[in-house]
């Protein structure tokens, strides 16, 4: 059963507190609860974590805190994120006035309003080895600290009491009347997250250890035709629409990390709530993001943050600050912000992003409203739903409800009208047929992969059915119901057994004739049959040519031949598996590579790696290191140098083709002369041996006359 939060927060408040020495809890108990004697420690502890959770406790040391301290707890509330980096705290304190940021941030420590986060939320310290025993000293010496960066913990019970603080931002309010209000519908973001979603579910995406994508997956996420094109909603263009997906999924917990691969996760509990829910879900998780900015776009960094994180909430914060029906421009916003953010003042820079960031994210995430200001630009202010993000409306703003907005076609095509999608809808779609365009009617197409993942996830026949009934403006045409009873049926007629021993035979007649002597198989292909019990098999009646024990590592079965892409297998020691595995990224050969026999020779078959079979296995999610680890295990020798090329030649830098002579000298000495002497040296590009040089040709008429200089006679090859 899951921990109520107020439950959770006094847990890990006790937790945090039994890693303070005793002077600096002490001292938090001094400022927080004010003891009247010397109380033993427990009870200190038991006094402080009940303190934080005693209204008006918070209320009266919140109003003996400096302005700055209670206005970065305004802040913090008003995020809805409780985590926080340290640096960027520091930043919007800096921002909104205060001249020490630092100390501001040490005040809330020592007054146990903030907690320094000394092991994740919600784990359990005391398990494990994965949080350090060492006891905190000074709150002022862990804050200055820079590997790991430093996060500080806020309870919403502590920071809910600090709402109405006064944050002191003077905006400039512009006048818009009479011009139309435009405001977006929200679902681009979560439409393009479903699609990397589904894309990333049937291919990883690879990372560099620089933390930007191979080649191969930067430009998949930049040139895909719906995840490279601009959003709709946006009234800005913004750089690399793509990568910001994905930089967005992987901050919202879509996408995971195993090793250096993205892999699609699980969906979360936001796409099950309402739409406005799953906005500010994906709003509180755009401070995560450090790999993109709306300045330059895909920007993958060694730090571990960024100043967006605290500029973003600072920029709706300046909107926020303003009559509900006023009007700001984004240029006033972005100068206002650069003119006061730490990281940009003093520094000269074209352009901040933020309006960028306003008018191309914020808008298009629902957040805010637009109108054309009386010069033709955009002027912005925050929208229900922004005011609701930022806690200044209790309730969220009304969501129109159209439950009939599929039209399934007979060409298995369905068209998704938007104004009826919900973030689950956009999920179950997701998961049973493969997104096509993105529009006022958004297109997805039922396929068999489809619909098998579907099922692979939990789906059934019938939820798909009434899903796209339920939803459907239309009864499903009989071809589709057919197809999908196809599809499904297919998957369903899959066995499992527990155990069981597989024949393989040479021909499907032996196989027959098998089965017909009393051999209790069930037939898996024309060679291959399965015996549930192997007590039942009498194996006097057969004669094995081999045995293998899946349960044992793979066999080490394959030679590879000299060109290096050649595999022979030995059919004596291979497995069923195998067959399996090569066809994965190489292709069978239909001749034997010397050129004389069929692909099969003696007791082996061949296969060879081509540049057309490595391409079909990188659209497959076949990596090179599944393949180092294929080669180690079925050849027992690292992949070879070819393979390795075709695998990676589509990363690696140009091949540069030169026409240059072959200059071949005499001797070893003299090739060293010319190589140092000042008449030649320029005109040598390279050395290929002991007595070979490389020459350009238009440098040819040169050197022979300096060799003609020192008596070298020069012979002249056709």
């Amino acid at each position: 059963m899951a921990i109520p939060e107020s439950e959770q927060w006094n847990l890990h408040t006790r937790h945090t507190l039994k890693r303070y020495e005793e002077a600096l809890l002490r001292q938090v108990a001094h400022k927080l609860c004010k003891p009247r004697g010397q109380w033993p420690m427990h009870e200190l502890l038991d006094r402080i974590a009940s303190a934080v959770t005693n209204t008006p406790m918070i209320d009266r040391r919140l109003k003996e805190l400096p302005v700055e301290s209670r206005r970065i707890m305004c802040v913090i509330a008003r995020s809805r994120v409780a985590r926080w980096p340290v640096g960027s705290l520091i930043e919007m304190l800096v921002a909104l006035g205060a001249k020490d940021g630092l100390a501001a941030l040490v005040n809330l420590l020592e007054s146990g309003l903030l907690l320094p986060e000394l092991f994740p939320l919600g784990s359990d310290p005391d398990a494990g080895k994965t949080a350090s025993r060492a006891r905190l000293k000074s709150f002022a010496a862990w804050l200055t600290r820079s590997d790991p960066m430093p996060m500080v913990l806020a309870s919403p019970l502590v920071t809910n009491r600090a709402f109405k603080e006064d944050l002191g931002i003077a905006c400039i309010e512009v006048q818009a009347e009479g011009s139309t209000i435009h405001e977006a519908d929200g679902l681009d973001w979560p439409l393009r997250v479903a699609v990397l979603w589904q894309q990333a579910n049937g291919a990883p995406l690879r990372r560099t250890q620089q933390g930007g994508f191979f080649k191969r997956d930067h430009d998949r996420l930049v040139g895909d035709p719906i995840l490279g094109s601009p959003p709709t909603d946006a009234l800005t263009p913004i750089p690399d629409p793509g990568l910001f997906t994905a930089a967005l999924a992987f901050a919202t917990g879509l996408l995971h990390e195993q090793e250096t691969e993205l892999h699609a996760g699980a969906w979360t509990p936001a796409w099950k709530a309402p739409l406005p829910t799953l906005l500010v879900h994906l709003w509180t998780a755009l401070g995560r993001i450090v790999s993109w900015n709306p300045a330059q776009g895909n920007a993958p960094s060694d730090l571990p943050g960024s100043p967006y994180t605290s500029a973003y909430l600072l920029a709706i914060l300046y909107l926020a600050q303003m009559p509900e029906k006023s009007w700001a421009s984004p240029a006033d916003v972005e100068t206002w912000i650069a003119l006061r953010h730490p990281y940009w003042l003093g520094k000269k820079t074209d352009s901040l992003g933020i309006a960028t960031f306003l008018l191309g994210i914020a808008y298009s995430l629902r957040l805010l409203q637009a109108t054309k200001a009386p010069d033709g630009g955009w002027l912005v202010r925050l929208a229900p739903l922004g005011r609701w993000a930022l806690c200044y409306s209790d309730e969220p703003p009304a969501v129109p409800s159209f439950k009939h907005t599929l039209l399934v076609q007979p060409n298995l095509e369905i068209l998704a009208y938007r104004q009826g999608l919900t973030p689950e809808l956009i999920a179950s779609l997701s998961r049973i047929g493969t997104w096509k365009t993105l529009g006022a009617a958004c297109t997805l197409q039922l396929e068999p992969h489809s619909i098998y993942r579907a099922l692979e996830m939990g789906d059934t026949l019938t939820s798909i059915v009434q899903l796209l009934e339920g939803h459907g403006t239309k009864a499903l045409p009989g071809a589709v119901l057919d197809s999908l009873k196809t599809w499904s049926s297919k998957r369903e007629r899959i066995g499992v057994y527990s155990a069981g021993a597989i024949f393989e035979f040479t021909s499907p007649t032996e196989m027959n004739e098998a089965i017909a002597r009393g051999l209790p198989a069930v037939r898996l292909t024309d060679r291959l049959a399965i015996v549930a019990n192997e007590k039942d098999i009498e194996y006097k009646h057969f004669r094995l040519t081999g045995t293998r024990d899946y349960n044992l590592p793979p066999e080490k079965c394959v030679d590879v031949e000299p060109d290096g892409v050649t595999l022979s297998v030995d059919l004596g020691r291979s497995d069923l598996l195998l067959e399996t595995e090569l066809q994965r990224f190489a292709e069978p050969v239909a001749a034997h590579p010397s050129g004389d026999g069929p692909g099969a020779k003696g007791n082996r078959t061949f296969y060879r790696i081509t540049p057309g079979s490595i391409l079909s296995a990188r659209q497959h999610g076949v990596a090179l290191s599944y393949l180092e680890t294929w080669f180690g295990q079925r050849t027992g020798m690292p992949i070879t140098a070819a393979g390795w090329l075709l695998v990676t030649g589509s990363e690696a830098g140009p091949v540069e083709l030169r026409r240059q002579l072959v200059v071949h000298v005499a001797n070893e000495h003299l090739a060293d002369g010319l190589q140092q002497w000042p008449g030649t040296r320029p005109l040598i590009r390279a050395r290929l041996g002991p007595t070979t040089l490389v020459v350009d040709e238009a440098d040819v008429p040169v050197f022979a006359e300096h060799l003609k200089e020192i008596g070298v006679k020069v012979l002249f090859e056709a």
